[in-house]
């Protein structure tokens, strides 16, 4: 055994293994500072480690042997970079503090920023909603208002008064008897002993006149107009305080002479709607009086619903006069 050793002595003390021997030197005090130090970061000891783990050096056949730690040695790493050389060793897979708060940094980051964006968000597009024209050229956008619909205008509606007898042909008209008759509604018809030969037709434009259609066969006496003319009057047309006898002559019985005195045409303000009730409101008495004597038109004649006027269609209109029209 003593030779053994003493020929490897001679062979490590020749010259031509000093080399060698300077060289696994400075690899073993590298190990060993590599070792106490900390040999910087993970990355950058990779490579030693390998050559250690493998014992292979950049000479071949040359082992470098690198000191194992000790059985209580604990070498972990710390959030800092460095390796821990004591202390009880910490489990690998547990999370590193430093991770776990630049995690929970980084989780609440984006919902901070997503409602800080939201927020700004929410405001630009209702600033910019009522801003001035764009690149697009939309026009900004003023809320409608609601407009209630105008109410109509106040129409003007008639008042009419008259006064209608009857006395014996030969009366003097001063004479005979009169009944009041007012606020006529239109087709009001005249009676007077239960005949009615005349019927109210309606006003002319602007309450100049009144109108009334001739059931029976009359002859007028005065200053009448007559309708649509005087050889055949079937209406005649008055203005208030005139005053016209008709007379009545049957083909039995007594003869009759009839008076009507316009007294007075009054015109009212109304609200539209009370108005279109005046103008289509008729007398179910009259209008059957009128269908049946064939006299529900007139010619020349035509009421307005939207006025409630008559409108003389042709001007060529008549004075009947009593001595016109007495036979």
């Amino acid at each position: 055994m003593k030779p053994f050793l003493s020929s490897l002595r001679s062979d490590l003390l020749d010259r031509r293994f000093l080399p060698v021997l300077v060289v696994l030197g400075v690899a073993f005090v590298a190990a060993l500072a590599f070792a106490v130090v900390g040999g910087g970061s993970s990355t950058s000891s990779t490579p030693p480690a390998t050559s250690a783990s493998t014992g292979v050096t950049g000479r071949a056949g040359v082992v470098a042997i690198t000191p194992a730690p000790a059985a209580n040695e604990a070498v972990a790493e710390t959030t800092s970079g460095a390796h821990q050389h004591s202390g009880a060793p910490r489990n690998p897979f547990t999370p590193l503090p430093s991770s776990a708060k630049a995690k929970t940094a980084t989780a609440s980051a984006p919902s901070s920023s997503s409602a800080s964006g939201s927020s700004s968000g929410s405001s630009k597009p209702s600033s910019s909603s009522g801003s001035s024209t764009g690149a697009g050229g939309s026009s900004p956008s003023t809320p409608s208002k609601s407009t209630k619909p105008k109410p109509k205008p106040a129409q003007q509606i008639y008042h009419v008064d008259v006064l209608f007898g009857a006395a014996p042909v030969g009366t003097p008209p001063q004479s005979i008897p009169l009944t009041a008759f007012n606020n006529l509604t239109r087709l009001y018809p005249l009676a007077v002993s239960g005949e009615a030969p005349l019927v109210f037709t309606g006003v002319t434009a602007g309450g100049a006149s009144a109108i009334f259609t001739i059931v029976r066969e009359v002859f007028p006496h005065g200053p009448a107009v007559c309708h649509p003319s005087a050889s055949q009057c079937q209406a005649i047309q008055l203005k208030p305080g005139q005053s016209e006898e008709l007379e009545y002559i049957p083909t039995t019985g007594q003869a009759l002479v009839y008076r009507l005195e316009l007294v007075s045409i009054a015109a009212a303000k109304a609200a539209a709607a009370k108005a279109a009730s005046a103008f289509h409101t008729t007398s179910p008495a009259g209008r059957a009086l009128l269908r049946s004597a064939g006299l529900s038109t007139l010619s020349g004649l035509r009421y307005s619903t939207n006025t409630g006027v008559i409108v003389l269609r042709t001007h060529r209109s008549f004075a009947a006069h009593a001595a016109s029209h007495h036979r």
